[in-house]
């Protein structure tokens, strides 16, 4: 880690890698504990981090224990808001929440945090609230996911095993 931005109001830090090895724009960067956030400004020995509790970042989201889907959005604090779930999913506080996978940016399985507040007003969630498992005023190492996420290809018509038939 280079530097953190000097205004709270843009959560964004310096690494000291860029595109001389091999960084682009919207590519993972994870630290042990979890996902950190984004490249947005890659230049050649340095690149600008996006992190995700910057009030303009958001990650496909999944809770682990019942696969519920929505989308972790930052808010600019350190907090993170689990947005767009299901009014019938099963969410509680204590559940671990990690990547979907279904915003091509973020492979799917790396851990984003844990439910710690569900306020919900009806059947309806009105507020869902997640602790990042990642102390972002603490970063020290980062990693960079170089490889995108794996894409679901359909499966081609039905072909012929190599010399004979389908049967």
């Amino acid at each position: 880690m280079i530097a953190a931005a000097a205004t709270p109001d843009f959560r964004t830090v310096t690494i000291g890698k860029g595109t001389s090895a091999g960084l682009r724009p919207d590519m993972a960067v994870i630290a042990p504990d979890g996902v950190v956030g984004r490249v947005i400004v890659p230049s050649a020995r340095a690149a600008k981090v996006q992190l995700l509790v910057d009030r303009n970042a958001a990650a496909g989201a999944l809770v682990e224990r019942t696969r519920a889907q929505g989308v972790a959005m930052g808010q600019g604090d350190q907090f993170l808001r689990l947005d767009y779930l299901s009014a019938t999913a099963e969410v509680k506080v204590g559940d671990i929440v990690v990547t979907s996978g279904i915003d091509g940016i973020y492979p799917k399985g790396f851990v984003i945090g844990t439910i710690d507040l569900v306020e919900k007003s009806g059947s309806t969630y009105k507020k869902i609230r997640i602790r990042p498992s990642v102390d972002f005023n603490g970063l020290e190492d980062v990693l960079v996911v170089l490889t995108p996420p794996a894409v679901d290809e359909p499966m081609p018509a039905a072909a012929s095993p190599p010399g004979g038939t389908a049967r």
